[in-house]
């Protein structure tokens, strides 16, 4: 497996970061979306680098346990081993419900209530960085036509890339790949990967997601809609979701 090079020093002014051919920052999560768009997009022989940041959430560590091990499970040479950062947003946002546990949305609430102001935002900012000192000129997430919300749409992922390349000496590249797409294309999608290892839940104990949350709901769903089995251990066996309360 090839390594991450020496990363590159300071940049004078009007110096640009050359990227790598082939290589791509993947800002995964160990969610289903995420996980299966690493395994995509490494299947078509990119050379992939995976990140995890740590923002302070309440179900980080399960994630990040079960994103090392579906990247095990993969078994592609060309995905390096997850580089973990962190960012950690407590002292802006330490009362919402994804850091304290408390309040989380139930089984039956609108995909909205998922909202974490500024998430693409600050996740972007770090994976940016990481991929200007790398020579990485493209960053892949994973938004689906479900997203509502603002750092999800188009225009600000052109935004943030032009202020990159003014402000860090690097032409980044925001690929969205699965924009447009529903959580059932791409549970479709993940055909012969190991799904089970993926964390869509807001209350999980490892990969035992809890049943009960607005994630469990969509993940069901998913399943439901693409029909395939679902592989998910669940805490609490989930009903189907209300679709009437899903905008």
């Amino acid at each position: 497996m090839a390594r991450i090079s020496k990363p590159t020093a300071n940049v004078p002014d009007g110096y640009q970061i050359t990227p790598v051919a082939g290589r791509i920052t993947i800002l995964a999560s160990g969610g289903l979306d995420s996980s299966v768009m690493l395994g995509v997009i490494a299947r078509s022989g990119r050379h992939v680098f995976p990140v995890y940041i740590r923002a302070g959430l309440s179900w980080e560590r399960d994630e990040l346990a079960t994103l090392r091990r579906f990247i095990r499970a993969l078994k592609l040479p060309n995905v390096e081993p997850v580089t973990a950062l962190s960012l950690p947003m407590g002292d802006v946002s330490g009362d919402h419900w994804s850091m304290t546990g408390r309040n989380v949305p139930g089984y039956n609430a609108s995909l909205s209530s998922n909202y974490i102001l500024g998430r693409n935002f600050t996740l972007l900012t770090k994976a940016a960085i990481f991929s200007a000192r790398n020579q990485i000129g493209e960053i892949a997430m994973a938004p689906l036509e479900s997203n509502p919300f603002p750092d999800a749409r188009p225009e600000f992922f052109r935004a943030f890339a032009r202020a990159v390349e003014l402000g860090v000496g690097i032409k980044l590249a925001i690929r969205t790949p699965f924009a447009g797409q529903t959580k059932a294309d791409v549970v479709r999608a993940g055909a012969g990967m190991p799904l089970e290892l993926t964390v869509s839940c807001a209350r999980p104990a490892g990969i035992v997601h809890c049943g009960a949350c607005t994630k469990c709901a969509e993940r069901v769903e998913g399943f439901l809609d693409a029909g395939v089995l679902d592989p998910t251990h669940y805490a609490r066996k989930p009903r189907k979701p209300n679709l009437l309360h899903r905008a």
